[in-house]
């Protein structure tokens, strides 16, 4: 049991089981949370059958059965399409211009009348009595004539205003009342109703295709019917129609099995989201991918923020506080890791959300002005700030989409008002989180690092009142090694306060340190090289233990500790060498361990060469540049920086940015007398002139 146990403890110290273990943890409860907002209960309920219980709408959604019946009705609210035929008329009236040719044709070639009679029915294109043809034959020119004028007279307002096939019959019966009210003779009427009607065909012909295209066009402007999200689909009791068991389909709430497609698009899409933000942090920032505690952070963050905004999306989507996951990350972490962070956090809340594009485009836009807003902070209140940056650009999107979409004045007024308070929750847990996620994970954000750099924190005035001379050097170093910092890309402001704090170990015996003596013996006269080699060594244990005592970040007080790294206290050793030759080096030197950053590299050098330029006689420019180039040479050969990442490229701007800033500081002074004993030439200490001696650090 013990050696399972074991293994199980050394297989989960190892980072990249601990990083697959956090993200499964991240994924699964990204999952869940999706599921519970995406996969809704389902409704066991038929057609005619009544329901147990209430049943609202999780989400908007068209009511299609309703819509549907409405644009069916609209359809048939369109009438036939037809087109219009103007060639009917003439058509009609050259046939009866043709029949009146055959009478005139008849009467001119045969006699007696049976045989006409018998030549017309054969050619005529209607059927006509013998009566009829009698008359039609008696027609001279003039007659016809005047015949066929009044009866152009009595179709043309018909066939302009249009005539259906269905509408033949009632139209010839008219046309026959038409043509018996006219001034003709009566024989002449009777023969016009006799052979017109049956020539007479319909001039409005079906156009199927324009008559299709009208009804689906009334039936798209028939805008399609919402249930809101919470308004009832079936109330307890209710009898459930067609229009219910639609509804209850579209959304996913009938029962009819389980959905394992709904199911699996969730757990896809919890897989995307999770998997966006890991990738970004492993191709652009590795570091952080690779340190798992850092990792652990924004897991930390995402789900506290995501456990908050789910309920929230509930009561109103705007009030999601997604802007608080990135204006964290942002402080803690960096813009460029607080802006990735930001916009899987929306993709999140989105979800939560149903992707109603308007709630994802506000979480959006307030996670990006939340990553702006606090990019440069320094001040706690600036957080306060940067929530009222959120909330102005959360409600100017809200406003923008009112303004699009339409709406009543009230509801828009009312979102408004819910995105402004979206960006005080947001500033809200960034202020209060924010010292328990540093202390808990280790981190120290750029405000802390502000505070810190406070004169009026405790250690740093204790330090100004104890110990002035080494606060006014600490101040120089700082100066100095916050330039070289920004000349390689490390980190600025934790070099400059790491650099404030690197020697508060002196405040334990600030005497022993020669900065400190003013008009005072030397106390290291009296000591032998030992034991105040051990004084000036332990200046970094105490300051470790102050800075623990005092809750100052990890990454300060790993400066503090490397910042002499496994150098020699030189002038001690040379003068415990002098009195016995057996003198081991290790017996004078500092623990280290050696800097593991750029920043802490950074901090040895700007001290050593800001106590060496500083005990400088007479400098000048290239005496400083020599001097200065030739300690950071030593450390290089010394190997003190080898723990840390600093190029040689880097190493030579470091001393750059020395020199110019030191031949500003140390301009031409008036020279003193050489202490006796000369000079210290190791790079590992701080030079300290004393009347009649040179102590080492």
């Amino acid at each position: 049991m013990l050696d399972i146990r074991t293994m199980l403890k050394r297989l989960f110290h190892q980072p990249n089981v601990y990083r697959m273990t956090l993200l499964l943890v991240v994924y699964l409860t990204v999952g869940f949370m999706l599921t519970t907002q995406l996969v809704p209960d389902g409704v066991e309920i038929k057609v005619g059958q009544a329901s147990l219980s209430f049943v609202g709408a999780p989400r908007n959604v068209q009511d299609r059965h309703t819509t549907e019946a409405l644009r069916k009705s609209a359809r048939q609210g369109v009438g036939n399409v037809y087109d219009q035929d103007n060639a009917v008329l003439p058509q009609i009236l050259q046939r009866v211009d043709s029949l009146f040719d055959l009478f005139a044709k008849v009467s001119a070639t045969l006699e007696p009348l049976p045989a006409q009679v018998a030549a017309v029915r054969a050619d005529a294109p209607v059927s006509l009595t013998e009566q009829t043809i009698a008359v039609g034959l008696g027609v001279n020119e003039e007659v016809r004539s005047s015949l066929v004028a009044e009866l152009r007279k009595v179709l043309e307002p018909l066939y302009q205003l249009g005539l259906k096939e269905d509408g033949l019959e009632p139209t010839r019966a008219r046309v026959r009342e038409a043509l018996r009210d006219s001034t003709m003779r009566m024989e002449h009427r009777a023969l016009l109703a006799a052979i017109v009607p049956p020539l007479m065909t319909h001039n409005l012909i079906l156009n199927e295709e324009a008559t299709l295209r009208a009804r689906e066009a009334a039936a798209n402007a028939v805008a399609p019917i919402f249930l809101q999200a919470g308004q009832k689909i079936i109330g307890q009791g209710e009898i459930a129609t067609e229009r219910e068991i639609t509804i209850l389909r579209d959304l996913g709430l009938l029962r009819s099995g389980f959905d394992y497609r709904v199911l699996a698009g969730v757990w896809i899409l919890a897989l995307l989201i999770v998997t966006f933000p890991v990738a970004y942090l492993y191709f652009h920032h590795r570091s952080i991918y690779n340190l798992t505690p850092q990792l652990a952070l924004i897991a930390v963050i995402c789900l506290g923020v995501s456990l908050i905004a789910l309920p929230l999306a509930h009561v109103a989507g705007y009030l999601m506080p997604i802007a608080t996951a990135s204006m964290l990350i942002t402080v803690l972490m960096g813009a460029k890791v607080g802006l990735g962070i930001g916009v899987a956090m929306s993709l999140l809340a989105a979800g939560f959300t149903n992707f109603e594009p308007r709630f994802f485009f506000v979480a959006i836009m307030g996670a990006v002005a939340g990553v702006y807003a606090v990019s440069n902070s320094e001040l706690r209140r600036s957080l306060v700030r940067g929530g009222l940056v959120v909330g102005l650009v959360n409600a100017l999107a809200v406003a923008a989409f009112a303004l699009l979409l339409g709406g009543e004045l009230q509801v828009a007024l009312w979102d408004v008002f819910l995105a402004l308070g979206n960006g005080l929750i947001s500033a809200v847990l960034t202020i209060g989180s924010l010292p328990f996620l540093e202390s808990a994970f280790g981190v120290v954000s750029s405000i802390k690092l502000a505070e810190l750099a406070n004169p009026q924190q405790a250690l740093l005035k204790r330090l100004l009142i104890e110990a002035p001379g080494t606060y006014h050097h600490s101040l120089i170093v700082a100066n100095l090694a916050e330039a070289a910092a920004e000349q390689v890309g490390a980190d600025a402001l934790i070099t400059r306060v790491g650099a404030y704090y690197h020697d508060i170990g002196k405040v334990e015996r600030p005497y022993f340190f020669i900065e400190n003596q003013v008009m005072a013996d030397n106390p290291h006269d009296d000591y032998p090289p030992h034991l105040s080699a051990l004084i000036i060594i332990s200046h970094v244990k105490d300051g470790v233990r102050l800075a623990r005592e005092h809750k100052l970040p990890g990454v300060i007080i790993d400066i503090i500790r490397e910042h002499h790294g496994s150098s020699v206290a030189q002038y001690f050793y040379n003068k415990a060498l002098k009195a016995d030759q057996d003198t081991k080096e290790d017996d004078f030197c500092y623990e280290g361990p050696r800097p593991a950053s750029k920043e802490a590299a950074i901090v040895m050098l700007a001290d050593i060469v800001e106590a060496a330029v500083r005990a400088m006689t007479n400098p000048s420019l290239a005496k400083i540049e020599q001097r200065v180039r030739g300690l950071l040479r030593d450390k290089l050969y010394a190997g003190q920086l080898d723990a840390c990442d600093l190029t040689l490229r880097e190493i030579e701007n470091i001393g750059s940015a020395f020199i110019h800033h030191l031949s500003g500081i140390f301009h031409r002074r008036v020279e003193y007398p050489e202490p006796q004993g000369g000079k210290m030439l190791d790079a590992g200490y701080m030079e300290q002139r004393t009347r009649t001696t040179l102590i080492a650090k």
